[in-house]
């Protein structure tokens, strides 16, 4: 007998668990040295008493875990705050089991205690940095995403701007591949694996790839991907995805801007290699004429047309001119169609000049802005090869800039080949040079406006050309 009572009293001791015997009155009957190190009373103290170990507003929930253990119950591992004798609180783990006599009755209850304050801190700081972290991201510039195994857990909010989502909400539990060109599953997923394994020194290089949109629109984008941290054992995976469509349209004009130069250089030196010897053939063809020479007429008509492009060529090589004057674009307008009617009569299309409103007055060089409107005229009246209308017609844009409008009836040009418009020797015209365009945006350029082509296939094209306005001064 004594054997066993030595034997619980070491069982009781020797545990690093805080042991307390009650019966079902909760008058205590038996508690350990580790008991009275948790809570701060002493055996003696303790015995024969009901002890106010549960806080006041967590005694309901006491309530209702006793009716089970009365019914026999076990209650493992529930978390709970319990009280000390000096009033303080520490959270624990507690194990209550009914003791049954012979009958099956419960006569009373083992508690078993562990302090895990430690554990309740840890995890409420990691809460607490997670929360932080969360809103780090929620309001960091760049778009980033979270995500487990592939799925997406968070976006923030310049993530759901770039993709088109409202909230976070939107992209929670889809999978990070959906956001991606299918032939790109592979290579992502070959990434994200050698980051997770890499544990938290793991991250990728940005790579740039095409990425897709809610709405499955396309876009240029690069994406990093760094680990940051575990969820219930499964590595978490940051992802930066930043937007490329600025930065390439950027690149595109810098691309263009040094082969622009570089056609002007070039322009230079070839206008005035070809400008010498043509001088003397066009001199030598009019001798000739005067004798009635066979084909003399044909041999003129090409040596003008040497002369056309010797003269784009020129325009692009001479710097911007500064004698800028103030001008009525109607009498441009005017001028260029009177000039352009023998042609438009050839191809069977009839020119309309909207005038419904006041026209500003701009400040340009008028014969820039003539050579302007001729080509883009006779551009127009060339895609007609049916014939048609081609409508003028005036805007004013903020009252800053005035917009003419040339909207023909022609074939179209197709989205490819609408980005290409403008680039040096790019033409859609069977004996074009591909000067005439980039020539023109240059002047339009020059006097601080703009120059855009819309454009659909068998649906006509319009092209709008933006000119700054004089002091907001109106024609009469």
């Amino acid at each position: 007998m004594r054997l066993k009572e030595y034997l619980i009293d070491s069982l009781m001791n020797l545990t690093s668990d805080g042991i307390v015997i009650v019966d079902v009155n909760g008058s205590v009957l038996e508690v350990n040295k580790k008991f009275e190190e948790l809570h701060g009373w002493t055996r003696e103290e303790v015995i024969g008493k009901v002890l106010p170990m549960v806080p006041e507003h967590y005694k309901a929930d006491a309530l209702r875990l006793y009716q089970s253990l009365i019914n026999g119950e076990q209650i493992k591992n529930f978390e709970a705050l319990k009280l000390r004798k000096d009033g303080s609180a520490f959270y624990a783990s507690v194990t209550v089991s009914p003791v049954k006599n012979t009958e099956g009755l419960v006569i009373g209850f083992v508690g078993v205690e562990r302090d895990i304050s430690e554990k309740k801190k840890a995890e409420e700081e990691l809460l607490e940095r997670e929360k932080q972290f969360r809103k780090l991201l929620k309001l960091n510039p760049e778009p980033i995403a979270l995500h487990m195994d592939g799925f997406i857990q968070f976006a923030n909010d310049a993530c759901c701007k770039l993709f088109g989502g409202a909230s976070s909400d939107e992209f929670k539990g889809r999978s990070i591949y959906d956001f991606f060109c299918p032939n790109d599953k592979h290579l992502i997923k070959a990434r994200l694996q050698q980051v997770m394994q890499a544990d938290l020194d793991g991250y990728s290089e940005f790579i740039e790839r095409k990425m897709r949109k809610l709405d499955g629109t396309f876009f240029d984008a690069e994406i990093s991907s760094t680990y940051v941290y575990k969820n219930m054992g499964n590595p978490v995976v940051q992802s930066v995805i930043r937007d490329l469509t600025e930065r390439k349209k950027s690149e595109e004009a810098i691309i263009r801007s040094e082969k622009l130069s570089l056609i002007g250089q070039l322009a230079a030196g070839i206008a005035h290699d070809i400008r010498n010897p043509l001088t003397s053939l066009k001199g030598f063809v009019h001798l000739l004429k005067s004798k009635n020479t066979d084909y003399v007429d044909v041999m003129m008509e090409e040596l003008e047309h040497i002369n056309y492009v010797v003269n784009e060529f020129m325009t692009l090589a001479k710097p911007h001119l500064n004698y800028f004057i103030e001008s009525k674009v109607l009498e441009l307008v005017q001028s260029v169609i009177g000039f352009l009617k023998p042609h438009a009569h050839l191809y069977n299309v009839q020119i309309q000049l909207e005038m419904d409103q006041e026209i500003p007055i701009i400040y340009c060089i008028p014969d820039q802005i003539k050579q302007v409107l001729i080509n883009v005229l006779k551009n127009a009246i060339e895609s007609m090869v049916s014939g048609g209308v081609i409508q003028i017609s005036f805007r004013s844009s903020l009252n800053q800039f005035l917009v003419i409008s040339v909207k023909d009836q022609g074939i179209g040009i197709s989205e490819e080949r609408l980005t290409q418009l403008g680039e040096p020797f790019f033409t859609t015209k069977a004996n074009g040079t591909g000067l005439g365009l980039m020539v023109c945006k240059r002047i339009v350029e020059g006097h601080g406006g703009k120059l855009s082509i819309l454009s659909k296939i068998n649906q006509g094209t319009t092209v709008e050309i933006e000119l700054p306005i004089v002091n907001s001064i109106y024609q009469i």
